[in-house]
């Protein structure tokens, strides 16, 4: 999985992006099947720092996160939070599709009778 960390506006310590990079590599384990991440750090000026997170999975499922808060840390932990929910529920909903097809199809081999496609 590739990790891409950019600082906009202004710049931040290799301390804080080496946190995001740990951070980002941390969510292949809620959803394997990603290509990349892109985080993107933000000065929001009165409102503190901004970080927006972009997976980038098979298939081009794009998940997209953001944050604003006033420190840089809290914001990034805050869009990781999000990150994690939206990965778990996107993988949950691919895993009901797959057994729900599979579902299918049993119960209509075992039936009897007329069976319609």
């Amino acid at each position: 999985m590739k990790v891409i960390v950019t600082a906009r506006h202004a710049k931040f310590t290799e301390g804080m992006k080496e946190s995001a990079l740990k951070k980002a590599h941390h969510l292949e384990h809620y959803f394997d099947h990603l290509k990349k991440i892109e985080v993107i750090l933000d000065v929001d000026g009165e409102r503190g720092y901004r970080v927006e997170m972009i997976a980038s999975g098979i298939h081009d499922h794009v998940l997209v996160s953001h944050a604003v808060d006033r420190t840089a840390l809290t914001a990034l932990d805050s869009v990781i939070a999000k990150m994690e929910r939206q990965l778990k529920k996107h993988k949950e909903k691919l895993n009901s599709r797959r057994h729900g097809r599979a579902a299918k199809t049993v119960t209509a081999a075992e039936g009897s009778g007329d069976v319609r496609w």
